[in-house]
Parts: structure tokens; sequence; C-alpha cells
């Protein structure tokens, strides 16, 4: 209860949360995080929509139609963690189909669970296969376009530039959190990303502000990263939601579907000029796991943490996307 209260109900998980989304993305080369968005997103695009018709055909093996193998696995898992993506996908899918929204969300959280958990053992798995096959990545490096990308001079903190990264990370998020007031449909985070991009893309803030929030995120990584992933998994992973699912055809479908996904953004990653590893990583496994929380999960397993700009921009667009598409497909059973 403790760690629930603090990591989730006072907001550790938003404070660290903002300070990466805001680090990450400033910390980025501006051309790079142009150059990457516009091809990083139509691949993640793609990998879903092949994985999301593998759920209907394996919820077809399972018993279900293939609607509801979408609606009930391939959805859920790629909707964007738990609060952003199973919680409103049930309510939604309540609406519609007149049943109780607390039953719906016991069906679907083993999915968004379950794909969390198989894409940090992914991650693991890929950042072995990448030290006995260094050709296939880019060590943390997604584009392999063969341009220069300007370095980041070292960074040396102090105390008045780490609050006022601080500052920059809480405006973003309470910025995020307006606009999600008046277009709810857009997750938190989600406009936060939104807002950092259009920022850093146009440069219209100063060199030392955005300096500053490269250094509270650093900070934010650096210190809290452990207890980050330590209360992540204490208060959002739910054993007794996923022990009274699991079957060994649903792992296996979850499994599969985790897989299908990052083999097909491994693939187009490597034919639009990413190196196939982050592709597999950013584009793919990040699709399927729990949010903000769930990309430093997996990130952390496959090494990658510097992926996590791409990481944020794939989860947020893709979740809202899935919600989108979920909203449409249920009037359809309804």
């Amino acid at each position: 209860e403790i760690l629930d209260n603090f990591v989730n109900k006072e907001g550790f998980l938003v404070f660290y949360i903002s300070a990466l989304i805001t680090g990450s993305l400033f910390n980025i080369d501006r051309g790079l995080l142009i150059r990457a968005t516009v091809k990083l997103l139509p691949t993640a695009v793609i990998s879903l929509a092949v994985g999301v018709i593998l759920s209907g055909l394996l919820g077809m093996v399972m018993g279900d139609s293939f609607l509801e193998g979408i609606l009930y696995i391939g959805i859920p898992m790629t909707s964007g963690g738990m609060t952003a993506g199973a919680v409103p996908l049930s309510a939604m899918y309540s609406s519609v189909l007149g049943t109780d929204a607390g039953q719906i969300l016991t069906r679907i959280a083993p999915a968004t669970v379950l794909g969390n958990c198989v894409a940090i053992i992914f991650g693991g798995l890929l950042n072995n296969f990448g030290k006995k096959h260094p050709e296939t990545t880019g060590n943390g490096v997604l584009v392999n376009d063969g341009k220069t990308v300007k370095k980041t001079p070292p960074l040396k903190p102090t105390f008045a530039s780490l609050c006022t990264g601080m500052i920059i990370a809480f405006a973003f998020y309470q910025l995020g959190a307006i606009l999600h007031r008046f277009v709810p449909v857009i997750p938190t985070y989600a406009w936060m990303i939104i807002a950092v991009v259009l920022v850093k893309g146009t440069g219209i803030m100063s060199e030392e502000l955005e300096d500053a929030a490269r250094e509270w995120g650093q900070f934010a990584i650096k210190s809290w990263t452990a207890a980050a992933l330590a209360g992540i998994g204490f208060t959002l992973i739910d054993l007794n939601t996923i022990l009274k699912t699991l079957t060994p055809l649903y792992l296996i479908t979850v499994v599969l579907i985790v897989g299908i996904i990052t083999f097909t953004a491994s693939v187009l990653g490597k034919l639009v000029g990413f190196f196939p590893l982050e592709s597999a990583i950013a584009a793919g496994m990040c699709t399927t796991n729990m949010g903000g929380s769930g990309n430093v999960a997996v990130l952390s397993s496959a090494h990658r943490m510097e992926l996590l700009p791409f990481a944020q921009i794939v989860t947020r667009s893709c979740g809202a996307l899935m919600l989108t598409i979920g909203g449409i497909l249920v009037q359809m059973v309804g």
C-alpha cells in the first residue's frame, strides 16, 4: 500500500516520466528527431496492423470470433498501458455493449500486462542477440543513414540548472494535462510529447533551457530508474489477474503477437534506414508495453535507454490510434 500510494496516487511515476519525456526529447538532435519520426510512426503502425490481424486469427483458434480476438487481445495489448489504454478502453466497450466496465477490464487486462512482461523479456533477449550479431545494432542509435549527428556536449549540472529543468518538466506536464481536459481523447503524456516536439522542432526555447531540461532528465534516469522499476513491478503488474486468465494457449498467443510485431518492425526498419535491432525495440516492442513505465522497463532490459524519446512518441501515438480503432470496432459487436 505504501508503494502504491507513493508510486501512483502521490505521483512519483508522473514526476519521473515527465522528467524522462522532456529530458530525452530535448537531448536529441533536432534534425534527427524530425528525420526519424517521419519514418518511425509508419513503421510502427504497419507492424501493429500485422500484430492486430494475427490477434484476430489466434482469437479464432481460442474459440472467439476474429473481431473479438482483436478487441479483447490485440487492441488492449497495444493501447498504451492500463491507465491510458485498458481502463478507457473498458469504459468505451462498456458503454456500447452494456456490460459492466469492471468485467471487461478483468477480461482485457491480462493481455495488457502479459504483453508488457513478454516485451521486457524480449528486450533482454534482443540485447544478447545484438552482442552476438553487432552488425544488426547501432547500440542505442536508431537511424542508420550515414548522416552525422551533432554530439551533445557533456552535461555539467548545477543545482540551479536542475531546478530549472524540473520546472520545465512540470510546465510541460501541466500543459499536457490542460490540453487533455479540453481534448480527452488524447492522453496527457501524448499532449506533452506533442508540445515538447513542437518546441524542440521550432527551436523557440533557448539552448540554456534545453540543456537544463536535458540535465534534469539525465539526473532522473541515473537516480530513480531502479526505484521506478521496483514500484512498477510491485504495483502495476497484477499477478492475480495474469494467473486467472493464463493458459498455455493464451500465453503462446501473446508471445506470437509481440514476436510478429517485433519482427515486422525490424524488417521494415532496415528497409527505411534504421538499425534493425533498435527498430524492433522502438517501433515494435514499445507498442506492446504499458505506456511510459513499460518503456522504461523494456529499454532498461534491452540496455537501450537512448531510444526513450522515440519509444515515447511511438507508445503515445499508437496507443491513441488503437483506442480510436477499438472504439470504432466495438460498435460492430454492439
